[in-house]
């Protein structure tokens, strides 16, 4: 069944959208209650991240077409209904040959959508067509991939607002200087009709910003938003001063004479404020796609010819035989038909050693094949792949989060309502006041009145309140990264000063990504010395790219070693290395395949938790290395601080349990808060055990497998050394050391409480200003024309609150 035609089945069915349009938290709010307000609708989770909207519909209550008409309409996003069986390609043809298509569609083709004048996205089920049939049966050439990148719309709409900013602010300008300062040679006349042309300018800059989604919002969610206070604000201010300057031109003098100046600074001082936001949203998004995992080629091998073709990956099918190459990405999931090879799993298990492969063994998406040629068959198609499936379980866990700027939202939604009531209260009061107590008449009480509730309204926009979230983040960010901690989400700010429970993952996290040799025994032989015994290794882990041979010839570098001639050098995947020397077979490998198991030094450094490296000459030991991962130079002392601050620490690893306890006790973790030979699935499930505890937990990770750890915590933090996958999954990135996790929770705390001061200042403001506005003092009081300047009193101590955040400690 796919989505297309779900709501033709009975009962509640599972609806999965493409969502394009969206790029902040509000936008998905705004699209979460235009569902919710349909009937038939539960469940809903809209992810803006990645663009989808999920919820349960009732199709005896309502159809799919129906929800997405609906929403569309409410919200201005393009809702695309898609199935988790179907697949798409996309493909360019001419429009003859589109129409011939569409109207004899094969079969296992759901449906064609035109996306452009030649472009076409063709979507089919793989288990009864594959890619490369529905390419033949249409004749067409294979597309561009359809991508949509939030990088890409971060751009985008901080380009626009830029724009709209500079804009308003040029046009500003001469309002502002003209009103607050005229020149002697300017009459009043020429003033007034300059003040009308730049203020309706700039009035129409803010129609597609301010105008359409407040307006929008209202009318289809019946939610008034943050934006509708700005349009009632500027729009009361911009209309009253028109009226005033017809009266003028006509020559009639109101009480409160035209202030254009208001609704001009507005615009521009609360676009300074989108500015912001779109700078900070933009740091946000990011910085490598989750997806990039995914190899764009793939070698398919041709049973009619048996050579191996280059094609592009999305032409793969099921069944496929393809060659994967040496020290190549491994393109989707399959299971290895011929070869051997060592692969690197370190992006899915975390762990430095790679994976000996076989025939029957699987193999999976986005790991590289080592020096070994293997062909494999295709077992799961790219987009569908165990790289989809980790992506997908980590843009569900980062839509769960909340988000920081929803307080702002919550507390507008009050503060509109209470600002209108306390306006019309003060239009009432003067009215009363100047016809009762004054004995003026009434056309001069309206026109006080007026004046009196339009500086109200103006006097109160909330651009405080706009710029406290974002001017605080965008100033933290830059302070954090200064000190090499990259925060890429807004969320950290909110929960990183409560963290309760740190949780490390160990390898390439608390330990460096490289081994280290920490004990060695040389057993010399008749045949050779103990210097012959160590030359010969040198020469055999010279210039290999395992692990173990790097940190070997790390170890044996600088011991003035001679140089012997070794012969038949050759890789043994998931074993060794063996060569000839003086007709002897050198082998230097684990101890299972060399038999060395149960040997007295072998057993010795397994109870110490090593990884080893044995060496045999002929048939006799002559060596054994044995290995650590190099604690990171500040583990330790990160771990005490953090103890310091009564933050419980964890360790969490696929590692043995000796390793693992090993680290712990080196660093200072105790060993109930240890948890070793986890999956990845249980990695997130402990930290999910502990949020449900109601401690706030920050995951600081590395590798694939800790990625939905990562997006499960409240913070999610990855070191420098980690892969592709937890960088794009990560709310923050450390780029120098360990110390960047308590910086982080030091960064989080002194930006909170600026936000914090930031909503009170903004309230505080606010009653203020509005009683001085109001008149509520006899003899101070603020009027209309200079109810711009409050704008600047209310921003000023935001700014300042925001820059003057400190810098970074260094910590030794």
């Amino acid at each position: 069944m796919t989505a297309l035609d779900i709501e033709k089945a009975a009962g509640l069915s599972h609806i999965l959208l493409n969502v394009t349009g969206m790029d902040c938290s509000g936008c998905a709010n705004n699209l979460t209650r235009a569902l919710y307000d349909v009937a038939g609708i539960r469940n809903v989770n809209v992810i803006f991240i990645n663009g989808t909207a999920e919820f349960d519909l009732d199709n005896e209550v309502n159809t799919l077409a129906n929800v997405i008409r609906s929403a569309q309409q409410a919200t201005r996003y393009k809702l695309t209904p898609f199935s988790s069986d179907t697949q798409s390609i996309v493909v360019t043809m001419n429009a003859t040959e589109a129409t011939e298509f569409c109207a004899h569609l094969p079969r296992g083709v759901d449906h064609c959508e035109k996306l452009s004048k030649t472009t076409y996205e063709i979507s089919y089920d793989p288990c009864v067509v594959g890619a490369r049939e529905v390419l033949a049966g249409t004749g067409a050439q294979l597309g561009p991939p359809r991508t949509k990148s939030m990088a890409d719309t971060g751009k985008r709409r901080l380009i626009r607002v830029v724009a709209l900013t500079i804009a308003a602010f040029i046009l500003t300008t001469p309002v502002v200087v003209l009103e607050w300062g005229r020149p002697s040679g300017i009459s009043e006349h020429t003033t007034l009709i300059i003040a009308v042309i730049l203020a309706t300018m700039v009035q129409a800059i803010a129609v597609s910003e301010f105008y359409m989604p407040a307006v929008s919002s209202l009318i289809y969610n019946k939610v008034v938003e943050m934006d509708m206070l700005v349009v009632i604000s500027i729009t009361a201010a911009y209309f009253y001063s028109i009226v005033a300057s017809g009266f003028f031109f006509a020559g009639v003098e109101l009480e409160t004479k035209p202030f254009f100046e208001t609704s001009t600074l507005l615009i521009t001082l609360i676009l300074l404020g989108r500015v912001l936001a779109a700078w900070a949203r933009k740091r946000a998004v990011e910085a490598v796609s989750l997806r990039s995992l995914q190899a764009s080629t793939a070698m398919f091998i041709d049973h009619r010819t048996g050579d191996a073709v280059e094609i592009d990956a999305r032409l793969l099918q099921y069944g496929d035989s393809i060659e994967i190459l040496p020290h190549s990405r491994i393109v989707t999931d399959a299971e290895v038909l011929e070869g051997t090879s060592e692969v690197d799993e370190s992006m899915l298990t975390g762990e430095s050693l790679p994976v000996f492969k076989t025939p029957g063994k699987s193999i999976v998406s986005g790991t590289i094949n080592g020096g070994g040629r293997l062909v494999a068959r295709v077992s799961r198609l790219p987009g569908r792949n165990t790289i989809t499936d980790i992506a997908n379980l980590v843009e569900k866990a980062q839509g769960s989060k909340p988000h920081v700027q929803d307080l702002a939202d919550k507390v507008a939604g009050y503060f509109v309502p209470v600002v209108c009531t306390a306006a019309v209260i003060v239009l009432i009061i003067w009215v009363v006041v100047v016809l009762k107590l004054r004995k003026q008449p009434a056309g001069n009480a309206i026109g006080t009145a007026v004046g009196y509730c339009i500086a109200v309204l103006a006097i109160s926009c909330p651009c405080a309140l706009g710029l406290a979230v974002p001017m605080v983040l965008v100033v933290a960010g830059g302070v954090a990264a200064r000190g090499g901690v990259i925060i890429k989400t807004a969320d950290v700010i909110e929960r990183g000063f409560k963290v309760t429970d740190v949780v490390f993952d160990k390898t390439g996290t608390l330990t460096e990504p490289s081994l280290e040799v920490v004990a060695e025994m040389i057993i010399p032989t008749n045949q050779a010395t103990e210097d012959v015994v160590l030359s010969i290794i040198m020469a055999m882990v010279r210039g290999t790219k395992h692990p173990v041979s790097e940190a070997v010839a790390r170890a044996l570098d600088g011991r003035g070693l001679q140089n012997i001639e070794i012969h038949g050098l050759a890789s043994i995947p998931g074993c060794g290395v063996k060569a000839q020397w003086q007709g002897l077979t050198i082998r230097a490998g684990n101890a299972k395949w060399l038999n060395l198991g149960e040997t007295t030094p072998v057993l010795d450094f397994a109870a110490q938790g090593l990884t080893m490296l044995c060496v045999m000459i002929g048939d006799h030991q002559v060596a054994i290395f044995g290995f650590k991962a190099r604690l990171r130079e500040r583990a330790a002392g990160v771990v005490r601080e953090l103890q310091r601050r009564n933050i419980a620490v964890h360790i969490v690893s696929g590692d043995a349990r000796r390793v693992v306890e090993d680290v712990a006790t080196d660093i200072g973790v105790p060993r109930e808060y240890v948890a070793a030979e986890r999956t990845p699935s249980e990695k997130q499930e402990y930290v999910r055990q502990l949020m449900e505890a109601g401690k706030t937990t920050l995951f600081c990770g590395d590798g694939t497998n800790d990625a939905i750890a990562v997006a499960q915590a409240h913070v999610g933090v990855q070191i420098e050394s980690s892969s592709d996958v937890t960088r794009a999954t990560a709310d923050v990135v450390l780029l120098h050391s360990l110390d960047g996790v308590v910086s982080l929770l030091d960064v989080s705390k002194a930006a909170f409480r600026r936000i914090t001061f930031n909503f009170v200042w903004s309230a505080v403001y606010n009653v203020l200003a509005i009683l001085l506005a109001a008149g509520a003092f006899v003899k101070v009081r603020i009027p209309p024309a200079y109810a711009g300047l409050g704008e600047i009193v209310s921003v000023l101590p935001v700014i300042v609150a925001a820059l003057t955040q400190p810098k970074l400690e260094t910590r030794n």
